[in-house]
């Protein structure tokens, strides 16, 4: 997991990558959607006065309410949402269908990320908030 005050990434062979934001900084509507590639658990800097919003963790193996806390506003937002190994499980924690519009989740990253691309030509998932005339 990076570093939670930032720094880089040191990619094998590759050049670092420096870090832009971290779960206690990044928001919702910075994304035009979030792609997950796994269900990040909550690390010992996850918890303290500056995550209130955000909730607490109930046990160790808990997910990052950090995370909990992007997901579930970017969804609110209409923003496209992807994932694999372990983020349907993440996607369930905050209430959100895996066969919801705008969501793809799966085994493969390939054929999320095709999916995620073409939801992101629509700019927002529309069809998850249905009029009621």
């Amino acid at each position: 997991m990076p570093d939670p005050t930032g720094g880089a990434l040191d990619p094998d062979g590759g050049d670092p990558i420096t870090i832009q934001r971290t779960y206690a900084t990044a928001r919702s509507v910075e994304f035009d959607a979030l792609l997950l590639a796994g269900e990040p658990q909550a690390g010992a800097h996850a918890y303290g006065a500056r995550d209130a919003k955000a909730g607490t963790a109930q046990h160790p193996q808990a997910p990052d309410p950090r995370v909990l806390l992007l997901l579930t506003e970017a969804y609110r937002h209409g923003k496209a949402i992807g994932g694999w190994n372990g983020a349907g499980d993440l996607l369930a924690t905050c209430g959100v269908g895996a066969n919801e519009p705008g969501i793809a989740t799966g085994d493969t990253s390939t054929a999320i990320v095709a999916e995620l691309t073409h939801t992101l030509g629509e700019h927002r998932a529309w069809d998850r908030f249905p009029a009621n005339l």
